[in-house]
């Protein structure tokens, strides 16, 4: 008989995953660095494979890992959605969400979709836009709840965080290094972008832009082109026809993306359909937050 996955087993390695190293995801689990790495160890015997690559730096995820962790996200989601099905009871409203669109086809997409599930008189209806544009929307009371760039953003967040980005290319893409690095751009306010440039100037590494544009899609069509190399979120990486560059390539470290989560002030029926969003986006997040960030403020 097929044996189930300890849940256990699987909170420790997607917190351990999305933390960046075991030290934090102790923490957030209220447990010792030593039974987390224990618990790792075993889900790795228990399914016969090498998930994390481990290093004075933190960890990384192996391609064993990678292919692990959306499944891990999905059972341990399922196990949340249940508990939110069964004491959603007559919460109800219309909900307008702003965000990204750099996290608009990853993971928080799917996890919406659970939340209509398990809050079916909810009705969300989402914004996909700039964090200038969703700033002044907010501001205006056309949006409720927005997850965008803090520092594009004329508000207070509620909870700050920070993810990975990565060094991507065409599956079979291979750096000349003889010849500048072919880049394949995001135009607009994207601050991230900035920071790549200045990661390259700083590597002595000579570089190019052969693409530009404010469009996803448009971005990672390029790359699988291979036009040239770009950094992503991981979620947002074609595993099928991309690859994850680092410094075996002979590129310097990727820069990290900065995010917030903002909520205007909300009063009668709507509100409980907003703080419920809310408090489920803080779940949703919570495995991206970094140890040095502000606690969330009492749902009191």
């Amino acid at each position: 008989m097929t044996r189930d996955i300890d849940s256990s087993l699987l909170r420790a390695f997607v917190t351990v995953a999305e933390a960046g190293a075991v030290g934090v995801a102790a923490s957030r689990l209220a447990r010792t660095q030593a039974a987390v790495s224990m618990q790792l160890r075993r889900l790795e015997e228990d399914l016969g494979q090498r998930l994390l690559d481990r290093s004075p730096r933190g960890v990384q995820l192996t391609e064993a890992g990678h292919l692990l962790l959306p499944y891990a996200q999905a059972i341990l989601g399922a196990g949340a959605d249940a508990r939110r099905a069964l004491s959603a009871g007559q919460v109800s409203g219309t909900v307008r969400l702003g965000m990204l669109e750099d996290i608009a086809v990853g993971r928080l997409p799917r996890a919406l979709r659970r939340f209509s599930i398990a809050y079916p008189r909810v009705a969300l209806e989402i914004v996909v836009d700039s964090s200038a544009t969703l700033s002044k929307r907010l501001a205006d009371g056309g949006l409720d709840v927005v997850v965008a760039d803090p520092a594009l953003v004329d508000a207070a967040p509620l909870l700050t965080w920070t993810q990975p980005l990565f060094w991507i290319g065409a599956r079979g893409y291979n750096r000349e290094a003889q010849t500048a690095l072919p880049v394949v751009a995001f135009g607009g306010p994207c601050l991230w972008q900035q920071n790549v440039l200045t990661a390259l100037r700083r590597a002595g590494i000579a570089w190019r832009i052969v693409c530009t544009s404010t469009s996803l899609p448009a971005v990672q069509s390029a790359v699988e082109a291979g036009l040239g190399v770009s950094v992503l979120l991981e979620g947002n990486i074609r595993s099928e026809s991309m690859k994850i560059l680092g410094r075996a390539d002979g590129l310097p470290d990727a820069p990290t993306a900065d995010f917030g989560l903002f909520m205007r002030e909300v009063v009668g029926t709507q509100a409980a359909a907003v703080h419920t969003l809310q408090s489920f986006l803080c779940e949703e997040l919570h495995l991206g937050l970094r140890e040095s960030e502000p606690l969330l403020p009492s749902m009191d």
